[in-house]
């Protein structure tokens, strides 16, 4: 597949995919607002219930609990505060649409969600440590920066074998390789969705440059390699790491230029492992709340 039709053609059929994360862009901008925003708020995570089921049993765990239960979205969004709120919803709605079965990058079901997760945490605790970005944008961030991998997967290209057989013997980079085999790239296709659904320039920007960013635009050069960073360590971890993962190179020039060392990456994994287990079992179920 190499015309810029066939690009159009993942998208449209990703579409097609029950769950997709469409109202974070909305909820976004929700919870950014004022108090006026949440009876919007409430309405909007009552349309889907299975966000709205996630949100209470928040809300009522040992954690949140006080001694009076919620018993609605309304007192659920009190309790928990809209910054929190927004975390779930994007965990919830973009965890359900990457656990849908696809074939292709040697994953076992789930495991795009479950990497996905791993560079979520891994940009959470960089963002914090390193004061490179909003520690929510950075795990949203995260969690959506490779939904163009998901779409070609499943519009079950075969194409995606003829990659697999071909790096590293032909080409040194799985990038390379779907320049060159599909016409396109999977950041083309991210790029695509988040701007089909609305999401704002910052995710764009992360889902086309997170490979490479120094070639992004210096407004947004931080979070984006703040997410190559966390998708390095991440994959240094292993969940849910596909064929194409160890087929990428590092944009050491970026990473420099961003304050990131070696050293205290690596530093940092006993601690986004520790966070990573509260979410992942030993037998890789993934638990979001």
């Amino acid at each position: 597949m190499k015309s810029a039709a066939d690009l159009q053609t993942v998208v449209e059929m990703t579409r097609s995919i029950p769950c997709a994360p469409a109202i974070l862009p909305k909820l976004l901008k929700l919870a950014e607002g004022s108090s006026s925003d949440l009876g919007e708020m409430e309405m909007l995570i009552n349309l889907d219930t299975g966000l709205a089921t996630d949100v209470l049993r928040t809300a009522n765990s040992a954690y949140f609990a006080s001694n009076q239960r919620c018993e609605n979205i309304s007192d659920a969004i009190l309790r928990l505060g809209s910054k929190v709120l927004y975390r779930i919803a994007a965990s919830t709605l973009t965890g359900r649409w990457l656990v849908h079965p696809v074939r292709g990058y040697g994953w076992e079901p789930g495991d795009l969600c479950r990497h996905s997760l791993c560079v979520a945490i891994c940009a959470e605790t960089f963002a914090t440590k390193m004061q490179l970005a909003d520690a929510s944008t950075a795990y949203t961030a995260g969690l959506i920066h490779d939904l163009g991998k998901f779409a070609l997967a499943y519009a079950n290209f075969s194409a995606l074998d003829d990659i697999t057989n071909r790096v590293p013997d032909e080409f040194a980079t799985w990038r390379e390789a779907e320049k060159v085999i599909l016409g396109f790239e999977s950041t083309q296709v991210t790029k695509a969705l988040l701007e089909n659904w609305g999401f704002p320039s910052t995710f764009v920007s992360v889902g086309q440059y997170y490979q490479t960013p120094s070639e992004c635009p210096e407004a947004e050069r931080k979070i984006v390699t703040l997410i190559h960073a966390a998708k390095h360590v991440a994959t240094q971890i292993g969940y849910g790491v596909g064929v194409d993962g160890f087929y990428y190179e590092p944009d050491e020039a970026a990473l420099k230029e961003a304050g990131f060392k070696e050293e205290e990456m690596d530093a940092a994994i006993p601690e986004i492992l520790s966070t990573i287990q509260r979410y992942i079992s030993p037998s890789g179920e993934i638990r979001f709340t």
